[in-house]
């Protein structure tokens, strides 16, 4: 069985879990009973008992008979104890005493052997009149180690001892013992069914087995019964740990009542990707894939394309750069880069607030209402700084459209070789028009083709033949390009995904599983105070 110290650390440890997770008065309670149970534990194992009573039950009246002295007043009909008595079977133990706050303290010498460790308080009616005699009851109900509540026949079932005492005390049956006082006013018939009828009452009240006993103070009936008791409880020495322990049991039930069952920390794998997507539409990661898909075609153009048009090209911005991404010749240090990416519209706005919704929702919907309310908050506060978030995360993302493939120097070779066979065409026709033009003798043109069909010369040839294999070489090459370009986009949506993944798991998903996998460690910890 576990110890009262170690409950009492699990209880703190518990305490520390749930803070500002329970309404103020609880963790008042929670503080309460942990600097008071130090304390108790501190100042030595006597046991305290507190004779409780409404006014008429004889309560003081059997104080003095359990001292075996005149100390407490006695008065039938008004209230005769204004503040708390303590009688001592042994030394005064007077940090004990001053722990429990009680000024009037007398030493007596013990009716029975064993009551030595026993200090016995006598307290203010708790039906008094007077204000401050019901806060004294009140604050020392919280604190003795032991009760005994002293009835009378006549207000043995008034509501307000049952309802504001002894119901609320059930938890602590251990520590409660019922006494019914002036036993000599009722017959034996009427004592058994008057104590029946108490019994049936504390049973209702949640008490059942408490001693109950019956006795007088005039004729001394049932005196030496409760003095056995009270020396048992005494000699024990385990009164004050069994009150502490009951209220740990009472602290725990009430925290459970605010921490609720387990969640668990998973979110539902659909929710999370739902988030992931929309998170990627709201960082323009679709844009980028578009413009990544674009800036190897962009690029291989430049570098296969026909040379005679593909300059072209060079007067449009690559798509990539104009987003301020890709290749960029600025020595910016990237965590202070920026996309250029267009702002977020209101509709992306509009999903990536119902996406963190959801996240709340699956998250935070079974949880108590203070704790959903702290996963909204976790998830709330990275929403104004996502954005830049999730920007960044693109920039510094590497993206395949940065790469030349090799083949692509190829191709530009072979191209200017093209090139240069037209121009070593065109050069020999042109040479032979001006040699023709003034007279002179033309070079050759090895003339190609069979003797009786269609001959063309070799300039020509090599004319047609340039131009006609260049743009043969550029349309393959704007095949396989276009290829390249759509699994360039592939793999930049994937790593641009991730990237995003990342920043969800991060800035929205691991708070909110945080505060999730705090309040089921409170469950734990309140599991373990049982």
């Amino acid at each position: 069985m576990v110890g009262v110290l170690e409950r009492l650390e699990r209880l703190r440890a518990a305490a520390d879990l749930v803070e500002g997770r329970i309404p103020d008065a609880l963790a008042g309670k929670v503080d309460d009973v942990l600097a008071r149970s130090n304390r108790r534990l501190a100042v030595g194992p006597q046991t305290v008992v507190a004779l409780a009573g409404a006014t008429g039950s004889g309560k003081s009246s059997l104080f003095n008979a359990l001292t075996g002295t005149r100390l407490a007043e006695q008065g039938p009909r008004r209230p005769t104890t204004a503040t708390t008595l303590a009688a001592s079977f042994t030394a005064t133990n007077a940090d004990l005493l001053d722990f429990l706050e009680v000024p009037r303290r007398h030493e007596v010498a013990p009716p029975e052997p064993d009551m030595t460790d026993l200090v016995l308080l006598d307290l203010p009616d708790h039906d008094s009149t007077a204000t401050a005699h019901r806060e004294e009851v009140d604050r020392l109900v919280r604190v003795v180690d032991q009760f005994v509540w002293v009835l009378d026949p006549q207000k043995y079932a008034d509501a307000v001892l049952h309802q504001r005492y002894l119901r609320p005390l059930a938890e602590h049956r251990e520590v409660i013992t019922v006494v019914l006082n002036q036993a000599d006013r009722l017959t034996a018939v009427e004592l058994s069914q008057c104590l029946a009828h108490i019994r049936r009452l504390l049973d209702d009240d949640g008490l059942t087995g408490v001693p109950l006993l019956a006795t007088s103070a005039v004729t001394g009936e049932g005196v030496a019964d409760l003095r056995r008791h009270l020396s048992r409880l005494a000699a024990g020495k385990r009164a004050a740990s069994a009150r502490l322990a009951a209220d740990v049991t009472v602290l725990a039930a009430e925290l459970d009542r605010h921490v609720g069952p387990a969640r668990g920390s998973g979110a539902d794998r659909r929710v999370v990707d739902d988030l992931t997507r929309r998170l990627a539409g709201a960082a323009g990661v679709p844009v980028v894939v578009d413009a990544v898909r674009d800036s190897v075609r962009h690029r291989g153009t430049l570098a296969t394309g026909w040379p005679v048009v593909s300059w072209l090209a060079k007067l449009r911005p690559d798509p990539l750069q104009r987003l301020g991404l890709g290749r960029r010749p600025e020595l910016e240090s990237p965590g202070l880069r920026h996309s250029s990416l267009p702002a977020r519209s209101a509709a992306a706005h509009s999903q990536l607030s119902s996406a963190l919704r959801a996240v709340t929702a699956e998250l935070g919907d079974d949880l108590p209402g203070p704790w959903r309310d702290a996963v909204a908050a976790g998830v709330r506060e990275a929403e104004p700084t996502l954005g830049d978030r999730l920007d960044r995360a693109i920039v510094e993302t590497e993206l395949p459209a940065d790469r030349s493939p090799a083949w692509w120097t190829l191709v530009r070779v072979i191209q200017w070789l093209l090139i240069a066979v037209v121009v070593v065409g065109l050069g020999w026709l042109t040479l032979n028009a001006v040699l023709g033009y003034f007279g002179l003798g033309v070079l050759p043109m090895f003339p190609l083709g069979p003797e009786d069909g269609l001959r063309v010369p070799v300039p020509t040839l090599l004319v047609a033949g340039g131009v006609v294999a260049g743009l043969l070489v550029s349309g393959l090459s704007r095949l396989v390009i276009s290829a390249a370009a759509g699994a360039a986009a592939r793999r930049a949506r994937k790593r641009l995904e991730s990237a995003v993944a990342e920043v969800a798991e991060e800035r929205v998903l691991a708070p909110a599983r945080a505060e999730v996998a705090r309040h089921d460690a409170a469950r734990a910890a309140l599991d373990r105070l049982r």
